[in-house]
């Protein structure tokens, strides 16, 4: 993919035409690169195994929880080849689903499998003005979670927690490029519950998502975005 000859395209003022992003998706990763990632799956799937073991040991803490929302992707920062610029989204969606049980009073932990799919905006260069683009980044994420509930004297629940695992990000550049990546994900969340019987609570969440810069064809792209949830979550 070469974003720096896609912005300039028809721009007869640019005499210059400089190649961003030049590894491709064939281009096996370094063994580095491997050799971490398949710590991080390690890691993740062990977490994953023992959440299994937990709910099907402490049924009575046990629940599935679901959720959707929006998801506001904050635009990326790049440099390649001395140029520096941006590519900016829109507004998208976010869904997850997740199994967990409680460990002790207030804490609790879950295996969660989540998507976000936002739509490209625009790339930017310094100096360079902008141009639109058509596509959309799409990310599929499986993380391990840990949350703490605060009770009180109200109904409501409060509630924060922490996330870690590993998420494939994917760019598809309409007619262009498409290309993705695997990579460390991370995520904070906050949130507020409502019980409307003894086992569902309805749960309104902000989470902020990250993850490693993503290697699309040799560029470095960065990933965060804010997210807004409302969903459920089941007791057994």
């Amino acid at each position: 993919m070469k974003i720096f000859s896609f912005f300039c395209r028809n721009l007869s003022e640019i005499k210059y035409i400089i190649i961003l992003i030049h590894k491709h998706l064939l281009v096996d990763p370094c063994l580095e690169g491997k050799k971490t990632m398949k710590k991080a799956l390690v890691v993740l799937l062990s977490l994953v195994i023992f959440v299994g073991f937990a709910v099907s040991t402490a049924s009575a803490g046990a629940y599935v929880s679901g959720n959707l929302g929006a998801s506001f992707l904050m635009h990326s920062d790049f440099k390649e080849d001395g140029h520096s610029g941006k590519i900016t989204y829109d507004g998208g969606g976010a869904a997850t689903v997740a199994l967990g049980t409680s460990i002790f009073n207030g804490a609790r932990i879950e295996a969660e499998i989540g998507a976000r799919k936002n739509d490209l905006d625009d790339v930017k260069f310094s100096g360079l003005g902008s141009r639109s683009i058509d596509g959309d980044v799409t990310t599929t994420s499986l993380m391990g979670n840990v949350y703490y509930d605060f009770k009180n004297e109200t109904r409501f629940i409060t509630s924060i927690g922490g996330g870690l695992g590993v998420a494939n990000v994917d760019f598809d550049f309409d007619d262009f490029s498409n290309d993705d990546d695997t990579v460390v994900a991370y995520q904070l969340m906050l949130g507020v519950g409502y019980p409307i019987t003894k086992q569902i609570v309805v749960e309104l969440q902000y989470r902020f998502f990250g993850t490693a810069d993503p290697d699309i064809d040799g560029t470095d792209l960065e990933y965060y975005s804010h997210n807004v949830l409302l969903g459920l979550r089941y007791g057994f």
